[in-house]
């Protein structure tokens, strides 16, 4: 069984802005409240942090998921929403790994895999563990619903 889930260094600096996020709205917040003319940037702050900041705290910590390959099947756990959904194998419709160049020596990999319910997993190679496992299970077991770039 391989289980892949975010790696930790990713949580930390998503989490890190987060927090420095967060306290800057609520100075903001409190500077516009409590101040007769409030300086324009504390606006600025309100109006483009708030958004990124609730964004990214849904993208990456409401929407945490673990992954579990093995056994003839792909589980996805939301932990945060408590929620389960069970794929077996034959419910991949294809899948593709993406290699993008983005410098002299550096690669981005993202695996996607699509179900027949339009369902799509993404997992990149500095975001999840077990990238290399997943992959390998990928191209052993569902080599055929391999779909080139």
């Amino acid at each position: 069984m391989t289980i892949s889930k975010p790696l930790a260094n990713t949580l930390f600096s998503f989490g890190l802005f987060l927090v420095i996020s967060f306290a800057l709205v609520g100075m903001s917040l409190i500077e516009i409240i409590s101040d007769q003319q409030p300086a324009w940037y504390s606006y600025l702050i309100l109006v483009v942090l708030t958004p990124l900041s609730l964004f990214l705290a849904y993208r990456i910590f409401i929407n945490y998921k673990v992954i579990e390959l093995g056994n003839e099947k792909i589980t996805i756990k939301y932990p945060v929403k408590n929620t389960r959904k069970h794929y077996p194998l034959g419910r991949v419709a294809y899948w593709r790994e993406s290699i993008v160049k983005t410098g002299k020596n550096s690669t981005f990999k993202e695996l996607e895999i699509v179900f027949d319910d339009n369902f799509k997993l993404n997992l990149g190679l500095r975001e999840y563990s077990n990238y290399p496992k997943v992959q390998s299970y990928l191209t052993k077991k569902l080599a055929k619903k391999k779909q080139a770039d």
